[in-house]
């Protein structure tokens, strides 16, 4: 009798382990075809005119100077992140807008007066994300090419956003299409 339990048990086993294996491939399957829509540190940036700019870039003369920016910009005031108040400045021209911050300067090992690329707003079509998004493209072409995204409902304003650790893109839809992209840090304020 016991050979006959042991010999049932043994086929249960069996069969639960080719249940989970085949369980398994199924979801590895499905991480495969939309891991095309994982955000990696690369999806955080812009190209105008043949011109790169990233989330974390050092805000230098040079980058103001490629994108026709002024190198000092607006102060626009201190925003606390993980408890700290950081300074922003805005630059900005007709359809780009970038503002740099001394943001985690102290957790950085950067001096006070060093200034990080903190957040980047597109409105004009010259403009595209690393996957090609621009000012004009469509909600399928959006779907494509970074997935459903998180979608948010914001003043009449409607909003697709991707996050990757602290750092957010955003896209306002209207009518179906892109008409503003932003890439941002997440100070974790709902404001």
């Amino acid at each position: 009798m016991s050979k006959k339990i042991l010999s049932v048990l043994c086929s249960v086993l069996v069969l639960c382990s080719l249940n989970s294996n085949a369980a398994t491939a199924q979801i590895n399957k499905k991480v495969e075809n939309s891991s095309h829509n994982l955000l990696a540190n690369p999806d955080f940036s812009v190209q105008i005119n043949k011109q790169s700019v990233a989330l974390g870039d050092r805000w230098t003369n040079d980058v103001a100077r490629k994108f026709e920016l002024p190198i000092d910009g607006y102060f626009v005031g201190e925003v606390p992140f993980d408890g700290v108040n950081y300074k922003f400045f805005q630059h900005q021209k007709s359809g780009l807008e970038i503002f740099s911050s001394n943001l985690w300067w102290d957790k950085a090992e950067r001096s006070v007066d060093d200034y990080i690329v903190s957040q980047i707003t597109l409105t004009a079509p010259d403009g595209k994300t690393a996957r090609g998004i621009h000012i004009g493209s469509t909600i399928n072409e959006l779907n494509k090419a970074y997935g459903g995204g998180q979608v948010e409902n914001d003043s009449g304003k409607l909003w697709v956003s991707y996050e990757l650790g602290k750092k957010l893109l955003s896209f306002e839809v209207k009518d179906s299409k892109v008409v503003k992209i932003t890439m941002n840090y997440d100070n974790g304020s709902s404001e």
